[in-house]
């Protein structure tokens, strides 16, 4: 219990009964909000890709729930990979892990890969939300087979994604 309990702290992760997810919004945007870091829109009570007119009034600048959370280190995910395959084939794995999460995006902008870190015991991924943590790791198992285990914190909104293949 005081495992878990160290590993939601140092997640950043909210404790049980707080207000929920990653995307959960804590204030209301106008609709014409622009985020100024990834220039996301908030529009038609979403965050998405737009394009702002030159001849329209100024966006309200704000930081759109995803940037928030990546500032926040607030993680949604953690996909572990590991084996004698993740060494061998780093490069690989690697630009298939960007390759999802770009696909992603297209239709889901506020799921992204917080960070990459590489290590000799392979390559750990953090994603601002357990549906891209579990996407990726099921992409790779597809691809590359190996041994896929996904477990989901639901009372946390959290992925643990474990894929090892030697």
């Amino acid at each position: 219990m005081a495992k878990k309990l160290q590993l939601r702290e140092a997640l950043k992760m909210p404790k049980r009964g707080e207000i929920g997810g990653p995307f959960q919004k804590t204030e209301k945007y106008r609709a014409n909000t622009m985020c100024p870091k990834c220039h996301l829109g908030f529009q038609d009570g979403v965050w998405k890709h737009v394009t702002v007119p030159a001849n329209g009034p100024e966006p309200q600048m704000k930081l759109c729930p995803a940037c928030m959370q990546i500032r926040d280190g607030q993680v949604g995910g953690i996909v572990q990979f590991s084996g004698a395959f993740a060494e061998n084939h780093r490069q690989e794995l690697l630009n298939r892990i960007r390759n999802v999460e770009k696909h992603t995006q297209e239709e889901r902008p506020l799921e992204r890969i917080i960070d990459v870190k590489e290590d000799k015991e392979g390559i750990v991924v953090s994603a601002t939300s357990e549906h891209l943590a579990a996407k990726i790791g099921k992409s790779i198992q597809r691809d590359f087979d190996g041994v896929l285990d996904l477990r989901y914190a639901r009372e946390d909104k959290f992925a643990y994604v474990y894929w090892h293949r030697d």
